[in-house]
């Protein structure tokens, strides 16, 4: 069963791919989507589908495929520089074309780390350095002379290094769950959460935001610059959905 579902979703990324370049966007994104409905996760896949958005018009869907692609592969150098393509025509002009917001910088810095594997490594040399340390303390005649003290230092730095890791990982994780992007044309950023509050800037499509508090449906946004409002939170999408089960 795990196999024909697996070719199916196979054979309808192939039918993406095909009506993509025969100039079809709309049956590309509906393959794409597809797959996705399938509950694969692919940065090639989310690539293809923000390019495919992009030959429609849609440059909010767009930005936000590319940037769950990067999401799942922040070293992915395509997805980027699709991304960079987008912005460069942003109406809200927050960064420069090539320019990265510092929690974008994090994000891509950090995410890469083995959060899973250090939080393994970690608990190992924790738990020896403290098997050590009681074996130091009662120093049984059998192991006088050996370097329990050098073990125990190597199994602190490691320890230590492990929990750098770990936690690089849980905040890049953190700031990428917050993010978010404006898939409407335009949205009004208000004073409060309420359709009622006065409006003092407006968002554009494409735009990457981070999502600080969330209210009757409304979100508080953050912009790159530092702006803050409230914004009808179905004029956003978060890069990171509920379904890959990772926020941070």
């Amino acid at each position: 069963m795990i196999g024909a579902l697996l070719a199916a979703a196979a054979q309808l990324f192939d039918d993406g791919n095909a009506a993509h370049l025969a100039g079809d966007p709309a049956r590309a994104v509906a393959a794409y989507e597809a797959v996705l409905a399938e509950g694969i996760r692919s940065p090639e896949l989310e690539t293809n589908l923000g390019a495919a958005y992009l030959r429609q018009g849609r440059r909010g869907l767009a930005a936000l495929h590319f940037e769950r692609a990067l999401a799942l592969a922040p070293g992915d150098d395509d997805a980027r520089a699709d991304l960079n393509e987008v912005r460069r025509t942003n109406v809200d002009k927050l960064e420069g074309a090539e320019e990265q917001g510092p929690a974008e910088i994090l994000i891509r810095v950090l995410a890469p780390l083995p959060g899973g594997p250090a939080a393994f490594a970690l608990l190992g040399a924790w738990s020896l350095l403290w098997a050590l340390v009681a074996l130091m303390a009662l120093r049984p005649a059998s192991l006088a002379g050996a370097p329990l003290g050098a073990l125990a230092i190597g199994c602190l730095v490691l320890s230590a290094l492990g929990g750098a890791v770990v936690a690089g990982s849980a905040a890049a994780r953190a700031i990428a769950a917050r993010r978010a992007v404006v898939v409407a044309a335009a949205a009004p950023a208000r004073e409060g959460p309420t359709a009622k509050s006065a409006s003092t800037f407006e968002v554009h499509e494409g735009t990457a935001v981070s999502i600080e508090d969330a209210a009757a449906g409304f979100a508080r946004i953050k912009l790159a610059n530092g702006l803050t409002g409230w914004v009808e939170a179905g004029a956003l999408e978060r890069v990171v959905p509920e379904g890959w089960g990772w926020r941070g």
